[in-house]
């Protein structure tokens, strides 16, 4: 029951961290190869997400491990390319290479881009700018 409660929560901090810090890191600190370890918990912190499992969320937009991943969360080089093979089986079909990039584009939402008024009754009477 345990397991199972512990699988839930991580699955939801994940798909949080997909969604929202992704986003929020492209916004504060622009487009980079890969974000900071303090640039993710800083972020973290401010959206109030789920700190239980912010080695994911590091392994997410991190490739290498650095002084600040060691020292703030014992995570080194090996434990974090486990972490980022855990993540390519789930996302990217086994390749262990994804980047920043490819990671951001999971997120982005396909939405309204432009065209035709999805109004027709509107288009009709003559009530847009077409």
């Amino acid at each position: 029951m345990l397991d199972y409660l512990r699988r839930r929560r991580l699955r939801r901090a994940f798909r949080r961290y997909l969604g929202e810090l992704g986003t929020a890191l492209l916004k504060r600190y622009g487009p980079q190869d890969q974000f900071t370890v303090k640039q993710v918990l800083a972020t973290i912190h401010d959206l109030h997400l789920d700190a239980r499992f912010v080695a994911y969320a590091v392994a997410l937009y991190r490739r290498d491990a650095s002084s600040n991943c060691v020292a703030l969360l014992g995570l080194d080089q090996p434990l974090l390319d486990s972490l980022r093979g855990e993540i390519a089986l789930a996302l990217f079909s086994g390749d262990g290479s994804y980047t920043v990039s490819d990671v951001l584009s999971l997120t982005r939402k396909s939405g309204w881009r432009g065209g035709p008024a999805p109004d027709w009754m509107a288009n009709k009477h003559g009530r847009t700018s077409l």
